[in-house]
């Protein structure tokens, strides 16, 4: 079983322990779950040793000095510290990313909670709150929202998805049902979306060396041109032209070429990996 295959698994809701025993067996490629500077496997794993941590400490069978303060921050962990630096650089224009960062804050205050109990000598209390309620709950939340965080940075699916979004974007923009100011200058630019962040970041690092990426990013560019044209109009106050723009000429050839490429681009790696 991959790297890819196992966060897939965690996202499935499969069989957690059968599916970390094949990532471990001899062979599997724990490099492959490093982008952007973390290791998500690594991350996965330190994350779960969490309650094994604190059952330790509850016990009294632990050598750490483990302080209420520390533990209930988010960003004194090294994922907490990942997501503070290179984490909110790559992935800061995801909804994912988001999710992940409020959760993870949550579980170190659910965490924190545990700890100051345990402390407290109430440990009948600190072992209910660390065996369910809100700490299980945001444990498993971050857990799934890791794996989730891996397969979109490793395929750029939420990426792709945003790319597709155009055209009901502009729609809605033309026809004055959209709250979104949208400029000329900004749409035009093929580097501020998050197709965009997504082919200068994770993507171009992943499959820049690749020709089918280079005409991804080629088309890319050339649809954001053409989107800034339908914009354009728009704002001009042709509106009839601007939505003719988006089912004819140009707009949807640029629009279908960009998924054409995305396409080949990921059927090739396919190929590669059988």
């Amino acid at each position: 079983m991959g790297m890819l295959d196992w966060f897939k698994s965690i996202m499935q809701g499969e069989d957690k322990s059968a599916a970390a025993r094949a990532a471990t067996q001899p062979g599997a490629d724990d490099k492959g779950a490093e982008v952007a500077g973390l290791n998500f496997k690594t991350a996965v794993d330190a994350h779960m040793k969490w309650k094994v941590r604190l059952e330790a400490y509850i016990n009294g069978t632990s050598t750490e000095q483990l302080k209420v303060e520390v533990v209930a921050r988010d960003d004194q962990c090294p994922l907490g510290k990942w997501i503070y630096d290179m984490g909110g650089e790559k992935f800061g224009y995801s909804e994912t990313f988001f999710d992940m960062k409020a959760h993870h804050a949550h579980f170190h205050r659910c965490a924190g909670e545990v700890l100051a109990a345990a402390q407290a000598g109430d440990t009948a209390s600190a072992s209910k709150l660390l065996q369910g309620g809100d700490y299980i709950k945001a444990s498993e939340r971050v857990k799934m929202l890791l794996a989730r965080m891996f397969i979109l940075a490793s395929d750029g699916k939420e990426a792709i998805d945003s790319h597709l979004k155009w055209k009901a974007r502009l729609r809605d923009y033309i026809k004055g049902e959209s709250r979104e100011n949208l400029r000329i200058e900004n749409v035009s630019r093929d580097d501020m979306c998050p197709l965009g962040y997504w082919l200068n970041g994770i993507g171009g690092e992943r499959f820049g060396s690749t020709p089918a990426f280079s005409v991804l990013k080629s088309r890319h560019a050339h649809f954001h041109r053409c989107a800034g044209e339908v914009l354009s109009i728009a704002q001009q106050g042709e509106r009839d032209k601007a939505l003719q723009m988006l089912e004819h000429g140009a707009y949807p050839d640029a629009s279908q070429q960009v998924a054409a490429a995305v396409v080949t681009l990921f059927d090739g790696q396919k190929k590669a990996a059988a």
